[in-house]
């Protein structure tokens, strides 16, 4: 953690620390615990799917537990998150690339999870915190690959349109109910524009 993390204004630090808990769910990994084996079944299972990627994903979760192992992110999250990530499982579990890609590539990875990132990275450039952003730019890199290589997994533009914008809402959702904890970090009107200019470009991606 940075030296000068006590510095920070309490409410931004919270709002960090809230947000870094939807990227390292510490306290509901064991209910997700069947994604590991159904990830690594997926990278099996579609060709071109490298291995590192899925590394990559774990090295995500390794940089959160470090930075904050002195203050786990052992914290509440949303109903809507809480289905969301249930709705993951199930989508892995159906083996179908389609549905998997759209939830994941799509929409965790390329609005959520994009949006997270440049709140965290803003909030770590804005109060000095080099450390922290240092790692979550690494994370940024990694994630722009990941959703690049999902949007060529597409084979049905029809379908993944149709189902970006069913599981926008749901996306959304996760959001509006950490609006209070949110508006620490940004305006939230802001917030919610950045998701929608990115649903946008996800299904420009996809219909090109």
């Amino acid at each position: 953690m940075d030296s000068n993390w006590g510095s920070v204004p309490s409410e931004v630090r919270f709002g960090i620390r809230y947000l870094s808990a939807h990227f390292y769910p510490r306290k509901y990994m064991s209910r997700w615990g069947v994604l590991k084996p159904l990830s690594v079944k997926f990278v099996g299972k579609v060709m071109g799917y490298s291995p590192q990627q899925y590394q990559e994903e774990l090295q995500h979760f390794d940089f959160f537990e470090r930075y904050f192992k002195g203050e786990p992110l052992d914290l509440e999250l949303p109903e809507s998150y809480i289905r969301f990530f249930d709705n993951l499982t199930e989508d892995f579990k159906s083996g179908d690339v389609q549905r998997i890609v759209t939830r994941f590539h799509m929409v965790t990875e390329g609005v959520l999870a994009t949006t997270g990132l440049h709140l965290l990275r803003e909030a770590g450039e804005r109060y000095g915190l080099k450390e922290f952003t240092a790692g979550i730019r690494r994370i940024v890199e990694d994630e722009a690959r990941h959703i690049n290589f999902g949007l060529s997994l597409v084979t049905d533009r029809e379908y993944a349109v149709k189902r970006i914008e069913e599981l926008y809402p749901e996306a959304l959702q996760i959001v509006l109910d950490g609006k209070e904890t949110l508006s620490s970090l940004a305006p939230f009107e802001e917030i919610l524009g950045m998701m929608e200019e990115l649903k946008r470009a996800r299904l420009a991606k996809v219909m090109s």
